[in-house]
C-alpha cells in the first residue's frame, strides 16, 4: 500500500498547476465560470492532498465511512467539487 505522501502528491500537484493556470487567466481575462470552476477545482484538489497528507479525519481509507457506511460529507462534497470542475474543464478542452 502507498504511503499517505505518495498518495498525497498527485492531488496538490494537480491542484496547484490548475488554480495557478486558472489565477493567470482570471488575472488576464477577468473573471468568468470556466476560470472560477478551474479555481474552485484546482483549490479542492490541493485541499483532498492536504487533507491526505496530514491524515486529517475523512481523508483516510479507514474513516472516511461511518458505522453505517455512510461516508463524510467534507470528503464527498470536496471530491464532488473536483470531479464537477474536471469534467466541465475536459469538455471546454474537447469543445
Amino acid at each position: 500500500m502507498p504511503s499517505n505522501k505518495t498518495t498525497a502528491a498527485a492531488p496538490i500537484a494537480t491542484g496547484v498547476i490548475l488554480a495557478g493556470t486558472a489565477t493567470g487567466e482570471i488575472v488576464q481575462n477577468g473573471l468568468e465560470i470556466w476560470t472560477a470552476l478551474a479555481l474552485a477545482g484546482g483549490l479542492s484538489a490541493v485541499a483532498v492532498g492536504l487533507g491526505v497528507l496530514t491524515g486529517l479525519s475523512g481523508f483516510d481509507s479507514d474513516s472516511n465511512t461511518d458505522l453505517d457506511g455512510h461516508h463524510d460529507p467534507t470528503t464527498v462534497a470536496l471530491a464532488g467539487l473536483a470531479l464537477t470542475s474536471l469534467a466541465v474543464g475536459v469538455g471546454i478542452a474537447l469543445a
